[in-house]
């Protein structure tokens, strides 16, 4: 019998990516798409989609959700990005059907940076050396404490996509960025953090935990950036080339700090690690509740797929998994602007191209 999901930013690229790889595998669910733009959630490939009220105004986008949820029958709603697994974990039990949602708190620490920094830090791990700016004037201050760096990284504590983010090398470079975001987009001053500049492997992991166990775990190395070229730090969160590797340290180091986040990890837990000039992973933060925008390299690789895996999981269906480190190596995902998301194995590139 099919099942109906609800899944949020239906339209937008990390949402379809989502729904089409469910489809590749499940012809039991029924998706219902939601999205807050009505031209975004008019390219959505739910098999029927809505328009919603912004997540902001808490009261009438849970009003519309939970009549979603009666008219449709929806049994699970699954929030893929930052905003709405914010709102809905905080007003969980105002929702009337499942969600597969980490505990509160660990959201919230999660989607405070530097939250989750001072966290970390209490328990020593590795992380980039950072600060927060609280006025212009602090930033000064934070160089002198950062001598023996020649290069920085500047972020706001809140958001995803690097919005706000970027490399730096000198403070008046620092200063022109922080005032320039504060003045064009206004983001508060006191809402940026200096970090050291982390130049090594860049890795992200995506990993889907239930009652505290660990139940799949998939990583990726960044190879090269989408829209990295047009962006000063030469650098974005999403990959346009990136392939499956097994790291044991990274793994047993993820397994570890979800456990410091959350009493009882539940749902997915997503981390960016980069490594510092000493070949030391470090955490660089947590996209917590959802699935990351490339999440087809990690269903559509390794013998199980993540969000096939997180439905049955949430709806309390039997599963077999005999080893959660499910990584399959050497599988590529290729992106472009405007083109359906590539996987292929290494050993399916050569026979893609002529030789002259």
């Amino acid at each position: 019998m099919s099942k109906k999901v609800l899944i949020t930013g239906a339209g937008g690229g990390g949402s379809n990516n989502l729904i089409r790889d469910l489809k590749k595998v499940n012809k039991n669910i029924t998706v219902i798409g939601t999205n807050i733009d009505r031209f975004q959630v008019a390219k959505s490939i739910a098999d029927k989609s809505y328009l919603i009220s912004v997540s902001t105004d808490t009261k009438n986008y849970l009003k519309e959700i939970n009549k979603l949820i009666k008219e449709e029958g929806v049994a699970l709603i699954i929030p893929n990005n930052d905003r709405e697994v914010g709102i809905l974990s905080e007003n969980r039990e105002k929702v009337t059907t499942r969600l597969f949602l980490p505990e509160k708190k660990a959201v919230s620490i999660c989607q405070d940076k530097w939250e989750l920094y001072c966290l970390l830090k209490k328990h020593n791990i590795p992380q980039a050396l950072t600060f927060k700016i609280n006025t212009i004037n602090d930033i000064q201050d934070t160089f002198n404490m950062m001598v023996n760096y020649d290069q920085y990284w500047i972020r706001p504590v809140k958001g995803s996509g690097s919005k706000g983010a970027t490399r730096v090398k000198t403070k008046e470079q620092a200063v022109f960025w922080i005032k320039y975001w504060n003045d064009i987009r206004g983001i508060n001053i006191d809402q940026f953090t200096i970090s050291e500049f982390l130049p090594g492997r860049d890795l992200a992991v995506q990993s889907t935990w239930k009652k505290g166990k660990l139940i799949l775990m998939k990583i990726v190395e960044r190879l090269s950036y989408y829209g990295g070229d047009a962006r000063p730090s030469g650098m974005s969160s999403t990959p346009q080339l990136a392939k499956t590797v097994r790291i044991d340290e990274v793994i047993n180091l993820c397994q570890k700090v979800a456990k410091l986040v959350s009493d009882n990890p539940n749902g997915n837990f997503n981390f960016d690690l980069k490594q510092n000039s000493d070949g030391i992973f470090c955490i660089t933060e947590i996209n917590i509740g959802r699935f990351c925008m490339i999440t087809p390299i990690f269903d559509l690789s390794g013998k199980y797929n993540m969000i096939d895996t997180y439905i049955k999981l949430a709806l309390d269906e039997k599963i077999n998994i005999d080893n959660p480190i499910d990584i399959e190596e050497n599988v590529y995902l290729i992106r472009e602007l405007d083109t359906e998301p590539l996987i292929l194995r290494e050993k399916e590139i050569d026979p893609f191209v002529n030789t002259i």
